[in-house]
């Protein structure tokens, strides 16, 4: 979740909550540092899916 006023992103990876303070510029920049973030704990996107996003709970 991107907050307009702080500019920074509320992360929820695995039932863990994290901020990312950034700021950042905008929430598109914000949403990729989130992915980015994610990426780096080991989230794996589904290749199938136009989004690469996962069903809720399949990728835990």
């Amino acid at each position: 979740m991107f907050d307009v006023v702080s500019k920074s992103i509320f992360v929820e990876f695995r039932g863990m909550f994290t901020t990312l303070p950034g700021p950042f510029a905008d929430r598109a920049t914000g949403i990729r540092a989130g992915e980015a973030y994610c990426l780096a704990m080991g989230w794996k996107p589904d290749p199938k899916s136009p989004d690469g996003t996962v069903p809720d709970g399949q990728n835990d």
